[in-house]
């Protein structure tokens, strides 16, 4: 208890706090010090704060109290100028003059009257001047509203007959006049909404204006407006009902002080100088002009959209607006206005497919430009099928992003490939567009436009036909010619792209490489090609020719490897897989080694280029090349010397004479080797034995181990003509395992050929049996042909099992 201080708020007097230590009283007194500090400190900002927001709000107070006394005075003046009658008076009379501007233009007669009246005087009054500006003013601003009103679409028969009678009054016009001035207005606001190349509407507008200014000439002129205007004529301006109840006038105090001749004055005009057929004539000369001026204007408007989809909209507007209104207006030069609008729309359509199709020489100037910066393992490399990434891809939101990857490692697309792709494929997007556009103007009728025209059968036939067949057809076939065009130069650029690649590229991998990327692209291409294509095709000479190269590169090493492995065969005097042979007599089951190494290495080097490459034209090619290049290697086998005696037919010596005294376990054991490195498929050398052997015990039972391991024997006590009789059956049954291997199922086309049928043999290929086969019989000295004849049969149909046995291992060759 002693140790904590005490809460002074608990206390009820200050007596209470003496009943502590001192040590406890002193802590409460440093305590209550510390709250006093801070409370006075609180206390001071809070203050503080308070005083300014106080003076803000003071001073906001009195810029409110100044701004009402400004408002308060306005109000006063404005009460002390304004007359509620004299405003009700003018609000009525707007609202009067508003709807009619003759009665305006009445006035304005009588004003210049008044002031032509007082001009003539010997002192004018000094502001007489000032009037006459003021009257000059009135008549521009009445000018312009009559002008309005000819130039909106929304003034109906009535208001247009009212404005050009106040015009006449305005202006001492006669309908002649009149009616030029209508025409110009008309002509002026088309021509100015023909400028508005911004606004797509605008062609609308004006088409929809120049048929209404058909349709409300032929309504108003010459006869409802001659009657408009008698009816001027008809009573003094200054009697007339309409100008006596405007009660600004005062007529009733002002009347005794005008003369005569203002109280009588009629206005003159000219009502019936215009005669039905000079309307006529006059509506038809405009008309004229004005279509050739919409139409000047519409070729300008829509020569600047580049969306065709906004060119379709605008064009079956523009149609749909004059095929409706055909009834209404004259009928001279209907055919010309329609073909002049159906031109006007295909001419920008035709431009745009122009355009659109032309700009697939991007791919072009792309494929040559990744060419030409071609890096090596950068631009043709394309991530594995199964790779951590595409392992770990998260698939939780959709299975697309997994699709596209494994169709981009499965059909080859590299870093150069993608490229082009992307190009294509927006490309592509606004070709398909485009079609699209084209089948809806096929698809379109015109039926409810035309069936509220009156002109005969035939004729609405033939409108039809324009609109829905004609005009569609011919996009179509703009659209069919460029593309064709377009593809086949795009086929020519990469054409001349192969030519290239033939004689000057110095690297061979490089260049096939390059080869593979043109093939991919064009097969990218070709692959999605829009639907008004497909039907024509494209065929393109040079794929066997990048096939070609491609094949080549792929076989350079290999074919080397095998004939290397050729050379060591024929330096051994031993036929290893003869041990494998089986059947009465023994024949070949197996080929050799260097055989189907040779066809694994083949199909390693063909992955390493893509599978998707190999297509079955490609395949086949790569096997022409093959049996090209493998021809003179079978052939090497042939020179395999034959012993007899230990000496060759020529009596040449085969054995070394530095190796005469070695030991035939030496032999075998080289024998044994090779085996081990053929069924090994590694190109090892033997192991060398270092000096003489001390321990031949040791020695000979390795080698007991070694022939036990491999269920060979050596043969090396078999006489020498027993081994070249073997090597030649076997090599002969190798090249029985090729033929089966390298078969060509797709016959190669020749261009050239005007029967260029699919399945038509035109090539040549070289047939591996005709260096293994050839005087087989004679080199045996085989006497009963028979039964080689079942023998060869024999081994043909185990050539063909195996390959069938072991097919799925060279499955891109198979």
């Amino acid at each position: 208890m002693a140790g904590e201080a005490p809460d002074p708020k608990t206390f009820r007097s200050w007596e209470d706090a003496f009943q502590y230590p001192i040590a406890a009283v002193r802590a409460m007194e440093r305590q209550l010090g510390n709250d006093i500090s801070s409370n006075r400190e609180k206390l001071r900002s809070l203050v503080g704060a308070s005083y300014r927001d106080l003076l803000g709000t003071a001073e906001s107070i009195i810029e409110m109290d100044g701004q009402m006394q400004q408002v308060e005075s306005y109000l006063g003046d404005m009460g002390k100028r304004c007359n509620s009658r004299l405003l009700e008076k003018k609000a009525v009379n707007l609202r009067a003059l508003g709807k009619d501007g003759r009665i305006i233009a009445k006035i304005l007669v009588i004003s210049r009257l008044l002031h032509k009246k007082l001009s003539p005087s010997r002192q004018p009054p000094p502001y007489l001047e000032v009037l006459r500006s003021r009257l000059a003013g009135l008549r521009r601003r009445l000018l312009i509203d009559i002008d309005r009103r000819f130039q909106s679409l929304d003034s109906s028969e009535s208001v247009l007959v009212e404005a050009m009678c106040a015009f006449s009054l305005a202006t001492s016009s006669s309908s002649t006049d009149v009616l030029r001035h209508f025409h110009h207005v008309r002509q002026s606001a088309m021509s100015e909404l023909g400028q508005r190349r911004s606004d797509d509407k605008g062609i609308s507008k004006s088409l929809r204006l120049v048929v209404r200014t058909l349709k409300d000439c032929r309504t108003i002129f010459p006869t409802p407006l001659a009657r408009a205007l008698e009816t001027l004529k008809a009573t003094p301006l200054l009697q007339g009902s309409d100008v006596r109840s405007l009660r600004e006038l005062n007529l009733d105090i002002h009347q005794r002080w005008l003369g005569d001749d203002v109280a009588s004055f009629t206005p003159y005009i000219r009502h019936a100088d215009l005669q039905k057929t000079e309307a006529s004539r006059l509506l038809e000369q405009w008309a004229k002009n004005a279509f050739s001026s919409f139409l000047k204007h519409l070729c300008q408007i829509i020569e600047d959209v580049e969306s065709p989809a906004v060119v379709i909209q605008l064009r079956q507007e523009v149609l749909e607006l004059w095929l409706s209104n055909k009834r209404h207006v004259i009928s001279a030069g209907t055919f010309e206005v329609l073909d002049g609008i159906r031109k006007a729309f295909n001419n920008r359509l035709q431009g745009i497919i122009h355009q659109r199709t032309a700009s697939l020489s991007d791919i072009s100037s792309s494929v040559a430009t990744l060419l030409r910066g071609w890096e090596s393992a950068v631009s043709d490399t394309c991530p594995p099928m199964w790779d951590d990434a595409i392992i770990s891809m998260d698939t939780g939101s959709g299975g697309n992003a997994l699709r596209d990857a494994l169709y981009t490692r499965a059909y080859g697309r590299s870093k150069a490939v993608a490229v082009v792709s992307a190009a294509y494929t927006t490309w592509l997007e606004n070709i398909n567009s485009l079609e699209r556009l084209i089948t809806q103007l096929q698809e379109k009728k015109w039926t409810d436009e035309l069936d509220d025209m009156d002109d005969d059968d035939e004729t609405l036939e033939d409108m039809h036909n324009m609109l829905s067949e004609d005009d569609p057809h011919l996009l179509h076939e703009t659209f069919e010619n460029d593309l064709m065009d377009n593809f086949q130069a795009l086929r020519g650029t990469i054409q001349s792209h192969v030519e290239k690649l033939q004689p000057n590229e110095g690297d061979d991998v490089v260049s096939a490489h390059k080869s593979a990327f043109l093939l991919r692209v064009w097969r990218d291409i070709t692959s999605r090609l829009p639907s008004i294509c497909r039907e024509h095709g494209l065929e393109a000479p040079f794929i066997p020719t990048l096939q070609t190269q491609i094949s080549g590169t792929v076989l350079q090493n290999p074919i080397l490897q095998c004939d290397k492995r050729i050379s060591r065969y024929l330096h051994r005097n031993q036929l290893q897989a003869r041990i494998l042979w089986e059947g009465d007599p023994q024949l070949p089951v197996l080929p050799s080694p260097w055989a189907f190494r040779l066809l694994h290495e083949t199909v390693t080097s063909m992955a390493d280029f893509g599978v998707d490459i190999w297509t079955s034209q490609a395949t086949d090619i790569l096997k022409q090349e093959m049996r090209d290049s493998l021809a003179p290697i079978v052939k090497k086998l042939q020179e395999l010397p034959r012993l007899v005696n230990g000496h060759d037919a020529n009596g040449e010596s085969d054995v070394n004479d530095e190796d005469d005294s070695q030991s035939p376990e030496k032999d075998g054991e080289k024998d044994i080797q090779g085996v081990e490195d053929d069924q090994n498929y590694e190109a090892k050398d033997s192991e060398k034995e270092s000096g003489e052997e001390t321990e031949n015990g040791i020695k000979e039972d390795r080698m007991s181990t070694q022939k036990s391991a491999l269920h060979v024997s050596t043969h090396v006590s078999a006489p020498s003509e027993e081994v070249w009789r073997d090597t030649r059956i076997q090599r002969l049954f190798d090249a029985l395992y090729l033929d089966y291997a390298l078969n060509v199922k797709l016959r190669v086309r020749s261009p050239d050929d005007p029967d260029n049928e699919p399945g038509f043999d035109v090539a040549t290929l070289p047939d591996l049996l005709d260096s293994a086969q050839s005087n087989i019989l004679d080199e045996l000295n085989i006497e009963d042909v028979v039964q080689w004849d079942r023998n060869l049969h024999r081994m043909r149909k185990d050539a063909e099992a195996y390959w069938k046995r072991t097919e799925l291992l060279f499955a891109l060759l198979a």
